[in-house]
């Protein structure tokens, strides 16, 4: 049966304490039974320098032993928490090597921190799944909200446009950066110029409206900020009113009828 590090430290120690008892003893003997005071001498020389080799060997051994095997438990140790630190929860671990080879207290350090892991990524998993649930949602009401809406981050880069915008202003689909492409006239000097200054100012616009020619009508424009925790602006969001009126108008027509 392989033996543990607590229990081979304390085998060392107790050969260490054996060869002293039996140092003692031999000694003790000689000085008891002396054959002639040269020969006596000699013999116990003999005795205290052997039982000092072997001793110094094991002390030695101790020495060297204990850091080399503190290093790689704790090295495996540092492994697992560098992992859950970078973000890599889904740790495998084969615990059955590691109940073989560590003492329990260091085990029990790895057991713990396995066991954490997965707790991580259990809640890491839920987390991502109530993301996606609460996008999904947030995505389902733009698309049936009459109004249009486009969301950017700080530097103007598109995050999601709803189809209205797109059905109406075809555009927008092939564009990534409302600050740096280039778009029609009417969204160029309106839509374009209102988002520039919504970044710009990092503040709510007041609603503006501008004349669609080839829709015979005024688009509304109003904005929100989107802030972080600690209330730092990190995106946008420009509603259009006023896209989906003639739809409107003519499916009530065709109700009347």
């Amino acid at each position: 049966m392989k033996l543990l590090f607590t229990k081979k430290i304390r085998l060392l120690l107790s050969i260490i304490f054996v060869i002293t008892l039996l140092q003692s003893g031999i000694i003790l003997h000689l000085l008891n039974n002396p054959n002639s005071y040269f020969q006596m001498k000699l013999d116990i020389i003999n005795t205290i320098y052997v039982g000092i080799f072997v001793q110094l060997i094991i002390v030695l051994f101790i020495i060297f032993y204990i850091p080399i095997y503190l290093h790689k438990a704790f090295s495996e140790i540092n492994n697992i928490i560098k992992d859950v630190s970078n973000g890599v929860y889904n740790i495998d671990v084969d615990l059955s090597s590691y109940k073989t080879s560590f003492d329990k207290e260091f085990f029990a350090v790895i057991n713990l921190l396995v066991d954490m892991s997965k707790a991580i990524l259990t809640f890491d998993n839920l987390k991502k799944d109530k993301i996606v649930e609460q996008h999904n949602r947030i995505v389902s009401i733009l698309n049936l909200t009459e109004d249009g809406f486009l969301i950017f981050d700080i530097k103007g880069n598109f995050v999601y446009i709803n189809d209205n915008v797109t059905n109406t202003f075809a555009t927008f689909e092939d564009k990534s950066n409302i600050l740096e492409d280039k778009f029609p006239p009417e969204i160029e000097n309106n839509v374009k110029k209102y988002a520039q200054n919504l970044l710009s100012s990092k503040t709510k616009q007041e609603p503006q409206q501008f004349f669609v020619p080839s829709m015979k009508r005024h688009i509304v424009l109003n904005s929100a900020l989107i802030r972080d925790p600690a209330g730092k602006p990190t995106g946008a969001i420009i509603s259009m009113n006023n896209l989906t009126k003639i739809k409107r108008n003519k499916e009530d027509e065709e109700d009347q009828s």
